[in-house]
């Protein structure tokens, strides 16, 4: 009884998701961990399959574990001594996404998954997508001032909307850019002097909940790139087809923090962007950008910076 309760528990929660599941569709249903592994190889030893896992199969394996009453008793074939303790929870919470997702049969991957490919089919995307939940609580971790934050993401996102379609940046690219704004100060906590450079490490090097590696490496490039000069190096960790748009999206961030750089509420009145394939225009209010000569030598200057990312940038005031 304890076993079919706790079956119903776990049933539970894989509703949550089981019907995007089966309205994307499969074609084969693939185990990657360690207790995937372990389970198929019992059923080979148990002679139920060739090493998959199977709907007919787990119904035995259960039964033969429940038959132990203790952990110290379980002797399935094929079970190493070390998987004792934490067989039947695999068994059990296997048994539950069988039912849930309507599997037949599960091979097994010889590699493991990360963590990052498997939340992508656990709500990436969605209303609760576990980066945006991971990415909040960075900024509370490290205390972030959230109120520049949200200018700096405002401005960015105004700025992406005007140059997307002749940059070719999709809705990705957009979330891309949301969550570098909002983690572009992370360094802070660690020195004001190259803060950049300590966000760009903390990102790349930390193990964050729902991010792939290569998520990391690209957010850690646009918090690296968001001010001073850019590094040759710093797109280096990025496959080919990232480079492009992750060099665009770094444009998009700088300019959206120099815009911000006095930290001020007011909003900025004129604010139009075109782009080409390597180019960048901005025209401001005149009277505008007078009262602020910081920043104006500040734009003048991205002149020479944005050359660094493959941009010809044009700062026009009206």
């Amino acid at each position: 009884k304890k076993w079919k309760d706790a079956l119903t528990e776990i049933g539970t929660e894989f509703q949550q998701f089981a019907n995007q599941y089966k309205a994307l569709g499969w074609h084969e249903a693939i185990g990657s961990s360690g207790t995937h592994k372990a389970i198929g190889e019992i059923c080979a030893a148990m002679k139920l399959t060739k090493g998959a896992i199977t709907a007919e199969a787990l119904p035995a394996l259960r039964d033969e574990l429940l038959k132990a009453k203790r952990i110290e008793d379980i002797q399935l074939p094929g079970l190493a001594a070390e998987r004792r303790p934490i067989i039947a929870g695999g068994i059990l919470v296997l048994e539950a996404a069988f039912q849930a997702l309507g599997l037949e049969k599960l091979m097994v991957s010889k590699a493991a998954m990360r963590e990052g490919i498997l939340y992508d089919m656990l709500g990436r995307g969605g209303e609760n997508d576990p980066r945006d939940s991971s990415v909040a609580s960075l900024v509370q971790r490290y205390g972030i001032d959230e109120v520049q934050a949200q200018r700096v993401e405002a401005t960015a996102c105004r700025l992406f909307d005007q140059v997307c379609e002749s940059w070719q940046l999709d809705g990705d690219d957009a979330q891309v850019l949301r969550r570098a704004a909002r983690l572009h100060e992370l360094g802070l906590i660690i020195a004001h002097s190259q803060y950049h450079v300590h966000g760009s490490y903390i990102l790349e090097h930390s193990d964050i909940a729902g991010f792939s590696r290569q998520e990391q490496q690209v957010l850690a490039s646009l918090v690296r790139t968001h001010r001073r000069n850019v590094p040759k190096t710093a797109f280096d960790a990025l496959p080919d087809r990232l480079l492009l748009p992750t060099r665009r999206k770094a444009a998009l961030l700088r300019l959206a923090v120099l815009l911000h750089r006095a930290h001020e509420s007011d909003p900025i009145p004129t604010l139009e962007l075109t782009a080409d394939d390597t180019r960048l225009s901005l025209i401001l209010s005149q009277s505008w950008i007078d009262s602020r000569p910081l920043l104006r030598a500040d734009l003048i200057g991205e002149v020479e910076s944005m050359a660094g990312l493959g941009i010809a940038f044009k700062p026009f005031v009206t």
